[in-house]
């Protein structure tokens, strides 16, 4: 059955397909922050949350399921990972209390710095696949403004398609709308709302 949804100029068809929806993973989580702390990059609670939610949306386009498998919402300055920015803003998220996070954080100017790791990566929670998609995230989007990457996300249906049609001012992002508008999205999508169910 096809729908219609129009965003920007853009008239998109859609068919009406199952959800996607990815079981929480709070210490593959955990370890990506960590992973991005370690990278030379400033890194505030903004840019920790775009680069999750780039690498997260990168991975499921290329291999079929996210990294941090967080959730995304959509809220004015874009897309926002759910429990990374709850733990970034000293919120229990995922049954992690941020006081046990693996690096430290400081208040400036209201906005949190994301510094001092205190510990390596443990890589055993990682996959090939997971390592190469965030160092090319860091690589491509690491230095980039709070400007750029606010540009960026917005253009992207995912983020339009959820705020736009929004009741609240942190509406859930679909992961299947992360994929690419090509002939090939419906199966992907049916497949993948078969295969997340074990993952």
């Amino acid at each position: 059955m096809l729908g219609a949804v129009f965003l920007g100029n853009m008239l998109y068809l859609t068919r009406m397909t199952a959800q996607i929806t990815f079981k929480p993973k709070p210490d593959k989580l955990v370890e990506t922050m960590l992973y991005l702390s370690l990278k030379e990059m400033e890194l505030d609670q903004y840019k920790m949350v775009k680069l999750l939610y780039l690498a997260d949306r990168e991975h499921l386009r290329r291999f079929g399921r996210p990294i941090t498998f967080d959730k995304y919402v959509a809220m004015p300055f874009g897309p926002v990972a759910s429990a990374a920015f709850d733990l970034l803003k000293g919120r229990k998220a995922l049954g992690v209390d941020p006081s046990t996070l693996p690096f430290e954080m400081r208040n400036h100017d209201k906005i949190v710095i994301v510094d001092h790791p205190k510990r390596d990566i443990d890589r055993s929670v990682f996959s090939k696949s997971d390592l190469m998609v965030l160092d090319q995230i860091a690589e491509k989007y690491g230095d980039m403004s709070f400007d750029q990457l606010y540009k960026l996300t917005h253009e992207h249906f995912a983020y339009d398609r959820a705020w736009k049609s929004r009741k609240t001012k942190a509406d859930e992002m679909r992961f299947e709308d992360f994929l690419a508008e090509d002939a090939s999205k419906e199966s992907r999508v049916s497949d993948l709302s078969f295969t997340c169910k074990g993952m």
